[in-house]
C-alpha cells in the first residue's frame, strides 16, 4: 500500500510539472471605461440598443429599440443618430459592435461605413457615413456597464455610458424622431425629453 502511494504522489508531481498552471492575464479595458466599476467592458460584437424609461412605465424589460436614424445631408456625408423604431421605422444597420471604446455600426453591402463623433453636452450620439469614413478611427468615448449587484435590480440588461455616464440620457423629440441626447439643454429645439437609461441587447 506504501509502495502504492508513493506511485501516485510521482504520477502527481510528474503530472503538475509537464502542465503547469497557467495564469491568463487580467482583461484590462480602456480609459473610456474608468470609474465604472468591475462590471465594466469595452466589447461587445453584434448587439442591438434599447431606450428604458428611467422614469416612467416600460412595456418590456427591453425598452424601445434604436436604429440609426437619418440627422441631415451634406455635401459629401451623412449624418446618423439613434432614434427610436417606433419614429424612424428603418434600420440600415442592424446591430452595432461596441469596441476599444468607440461604437460600429454593422450594415449591409449597400450603406457607407459610419464613424462615431465626439459626444458633448446637450447632443445627440451620432455617426458620420460617407465611403472613404473609417470605423475604427470613430471616438473613443463609450463602454458596456454590466450590474455586479449582489441584491440584483433593474432589469439584468448592460447599459451603455458616454464620457464615462450611464445616466444622463433623454429621448428628445426633433421634429418626427425620439432622438437619444446626453445631457440634453434646455430650449435648443428638441422637445419634451425624458431621461432613459441605454441597454445593451444582445440577441442570441
Amino acid at each position: 500500500m506504501l509502495a502504492l502511494n508513493l506511485l501516485a504522489l510521482a504520477v502527481g508531481a510528474a503530472t503538475a510539472a509537464a502542465f503547469p498552471t497557467v495564469h491568463l492575464p487580467r482583461y484590462e479595458t480602456g480609459p473610456w471605461c474608468d470609474n465604472l466599476g468591475g462590471g465594466a467592458f469595452d466589447k461587445a460584437l453584434n448587439v442591438t440598443l434599447a431606450a428604458y424609461n428611467a422614469t416612467g412605465t416600460n412595456t418590456n424589460d427591453t425598452g424601445a429599440p434604436l436604429v440609426l436614424a437619418t440627422g441631415g445631408f451634406f455635401s459629401n456625408f451623412e449624418v446618423r443618430r439613434f432614434a427610436t423604431w417606433d419614429s424612424f421605422p428603418a434600420n440600415d444597420y442592424p446591430t452595432i459592435s461596441l469596441l476599444n471604446g468607440t461604437i460600429i455600426l454593422n450594415g449591409g453591402p449597400d450603406v457607407n461605413p459610419a464613424r462615431a463623433t465626439e459626444v458633448q453636452e446637450g447632443s445627440p450620439l451620432s455617426f458620420v457615413t460617407n465611403p472613404t469614413e473609417d470605423p475604427l478611427a470613430g471616438s473613443q468615448i463609450y463602454c458596456g456597464v454590466a450590474s455586479t449587484s449582489a441584491h440584483g435590480g433593474g432589469t439584468g440588461f448592460p447599459r451603455l455610458a458616454v464620457n464615462g455616464d450611464t445616466d444622463s440620457f433623454s429621448l428628445c423629440r426633433v421634429g418626427s424622431q425620439n432622438v437619444v441626447f446626453w445631457k440634453p439643454i434646455p430650449d435648443e429645439g428638441e422637445t419634451g425629453c425624458y431621461p432613459v437609461y441605454i441597454q445593451i441587447i444582445e440577441d442570441f
